[in-house]
């Protein structure tokens, strides 16, 4: 029929299109049949299989099924129907293939045998790219199941009504919910009740801003809330997918709360770090500044050094010739325009002493002392150098420990720190000046001192553990600043007007302290006044030593001893001469080393050497002295020099020092040395030699 064979033709191009072969199964021969797409399917046999043949192609695991399945269709009669899907080996190559097959039953055509099926008639089809496919999804959605159940973050889904549909283990970890009571429940449960509006403000931006998602981090820094209430920082990226016409909201939130603590933790040790590195810096720029000081102090002592020597002999002619001018006048008058220039050479003479102490180039003259007797002495000039406006107060130790220093320094430090006191109070005020038993902690800490004091930190160095005498002299002027404070100590620093001060009256003080082994400390505040504290070391001495002798003492004569004077300066040699002879001592005079050698062919003649140091021919004071210890051993020796100590020392190359008169010296002095020396051992009973004078 022409009809049915445009109708079969049409149905063998739609099994040629959709590669769907057919087969037929016939229960009486038991064996398979199918057409030529069938045969490509199922691998070309190269004659019709039995049905058991064919089942052993099957893949074990899928064979029970399909047997199952085919004998259930059997059964059910014409009304019976298979279908499977199965994994079969290609005896042409093979290949594992995936088949889908279907069929029916098909009863017999008479009515005898309508109860025996006679064949099963079916379609196969090879079905391996999909359920490849299939497998691959099957596999992936595996896969990215695992990953999100074992994320250590937490993700979690949500729907345009922003109600949980997906909440993996890492976010029950971070919320403390489990995934059962928290789907199905608003996301506001899981954000902080101050920050739900701003959450939900910007989730509608980003469903309407086109973008698909956004990275952790771009949005800054967000808050979380777990079931316990507590509120926790984190970040979060999202992204938004379109699923069967519903929209689904996925985020990727993570717990910052340790890196956040880290970060505090680290910016923790980044400050302290700094911190100590801008102390290490500050320390160094102070050592710096420190060693700066100590290179300018240094180069300031060599220079004074220097000129001490020409300055002095200056002073010693004016001193000494003023001395003698005073013995000669009777005229009131006279005497007191001598006086003025007497008291001018002594301040000439007092600040050469004050620039060699500080430079710590001159040797004190120390000796046990109490201080007590010091500031006794000189209350009555003090009273007379501040002026009537200020009232001077004395608060005195009651038996104060003996210290051992050079009298004149401390008297020098308290008329310094006096006069100081008193330009800070132009207006009038109180000066008190009080002298203290004292034992300082090991960390320095004056515990006697008022609270008021202590409270503000003291300018000077710290000094170490141990028992002291404190000499304070207080003022109640303007005070110091903390600039000033920290310069209070370098020479030539003033805050007075030009021509009022020099600049040396605490530093003078300073040094003359740490030659002593103590130290210097101010307390000050602007608008309420100054307090300087002098420590002098307490030394074992019985604490009730006689005051020290002043110039105004008794001046002891000489007792027919013979001196033999060296000095290379002609007014220096004629004035100290003068001085000499007027003390009643017998000299002859020698204007160089080499000279006074010749003398000293019959030491015998003399009793006492006294010598200038720097002398000119090649020989020096310290030559002469030399030259007698080693062959006039009986023989004393001073030396007098406008050299500071120091360098003496380092020129008599170790050797014991004679007993040193510095330049200028007043009479009185002068005959206290030669006295002290030349009474250590008996002098020589021989008569006096007649004096000579000495070249220049």
């Amino acid at each position: 029929m022409p009809e049915f064979e445009k109708t079969s033709d049409l149905i063998e191009l739609a099994l040629d299109a959709g590669e769907i072969g057919c087969w037929v199964w016939d229960a009486t021969s038991n064996r398979l049949a199918w057409d030529k797409r069938a045969f490509v399917i199922t691998g070309a046999w190269p004659t019709p299989p039995k049905l058991a043949s064919f089942l052993a192609a099957i893949h074990p695991d899928d064979r029970s099924t399909l047997e199952k399945r085919w004998r259930e269709a059997i059964a059910e009669g014409p009304a019976g129907r298979f279908q499977c899907e199965f994994r079969l080996t290609r005896p042409s190559d093979g290949q594992r293939r995936w088949i889908a097959a279907s069929g029916r039953v098909e009863a017999p055509a008479s009515r005898a045998h309508q109860s025996q099926p006679l064949r099963l008639i079916g379609v196969m089809r090879d079905v391996s790219d999909r359920r490849a496919a299939a497998d691959n999804a099957e596999a992936h959605s595996a896969r990215l199941a695992g990953i999100v159940a074992i994320a250590a973050d937490a993700i979690i889904s949500i729907d345009d009504t922003q109600t949980i549909t997906l909440f993996n283990d890492g976010a029950a970890a971070i919320f403390g919910y489990a995934s059962d009571e928290i789907i199905g429940q608003p996301l506001a449960l899981l954000i902080p009740e101050a920050s739900r509006d701003g959450h939900a403000a910007h989730i509608h931006a980003f469903a309407t801003s086109g973008e698909p998602s956004r990275r952790m981090g771009e949005r800054g820094e967000i808050h979380g809330r777990r079931k316990s209430g507590d509120v926790f920082p984190a970040e979060a990226s999202i992204s938004r997918i379109d699923v069967g016409g519903e929209r689904i909201y996925t985020a990727v939130l993570r717990d910052i709360t340790e890196r956040k603590q880290s970060q505090a933790e680290l910016q923790r040790q980044v400050d302290a770090s700094t911190r100590d590195l801008r102390l290490e810096m500050r320390r160094r720029e102070d050592s710096q500044a420190q060693l700066v000081r100590t290179q300018r102090m240094e180069a300031f002592g060599q220079l004074t050094g220097g000129i001490a020597h020409d300055f002095n002999n200056l002073l010693t002619v004016i001193t000494g010739n003023l001395e003698l001018l005073e013995m000669r006048l009777d005229d009131a008058k006279a005497k007191v325009l001598l006086q003025r220039a007497q008291d001018a050479a002594g301040m000439g003479a007092r600040l050469t002493a004050r620039l060699l102490t500080f430079a710590r180039r001159r040797h004190l003259a120390a000796a046990p002392l109490n201080v007590n007797d010091l500031v006794i002495n000189m209350a009555e000039l003090l009273e007379r150098t501040i002026g009537e406006q200020i009232t001077l107060t004395t608060s005195l130790e009651r038996t104060p420990w003996t210290v051992m220093a050079d009298p004149s320094e401390i008297e020098n430090a308290i008329l310094n720190l006096a006069i100081n006191a008193r330009d800070a109070m132009p207006g009038g005020g109180k000066l008190i000046i009080e002298t203290a038993n004292v034992d300082l902690d090991p960390s320095g800490d004056d515990a006697s001192l008022a609270p008021a004091s202590r409270q503000t930190p003291p300018t000077g160095a710290q000094l170490p553990a141990g028992t002291y005498v404190r000499l304070s002299v207080s003022d109640t002027g303007i005070g110091m600043s903390e600039d000033v404070l920290r310069r209070a100590f370098e020479p030539f620093f003033t805050t007075k007007e030009p021509g009022k001060g020099t600049g040396l009256g605490l530093s003078s003080v300073y040094g003359f302290a740490q030659q002593a082994s103590g130290g210097v400390t101010i307390y000050s505040e602007v608008g309420h006044g100054s307090t300087v504290n002098v420590y002098l070391p307490r030394i074992d001495q019985p604490d009730d030593i006689a005051a020290p002798r002043r110039d105004t003492d008794a001046i002891p004569l000489a007792q027919g001893e013979r001196i033999l004077l060296v000095e290379d300066n002609t007014d220096v040699r004629a004035v100290a001469q003068g001085q000499l002879e007027a003390l009643g001592y017998a000299v002859t005079a020698a204007a160089s080393g080499p000279e006074a050698i010749t003398y000293l062919g019959r030491p015998d003649l003399f009793d006492l050497v006294l010598s200038d140091v720097v002398m000119p021919g090649g020989m020096s004071g310290l030559d002469v002295a030399r030259w007698v210890r080693s062959n006039a051993p009986s023989l004393k020796v001073v030396l007098a020099s406008g050299y500071p100590e120091g360098v003496l020392q380092e020129e008599a190359d170790d050797a014991p020092l004679p007993e040193i008169l510095r330049k200028p010296f007043s009479r009185a002095n002068l005959a206290r040395t030669l006295r002290r020396v030349i009474d250590t051992q008996p002098s020589i009973a021989t008569p006096p030699p007649t004096t000579h004078n000495g070249a220049g």
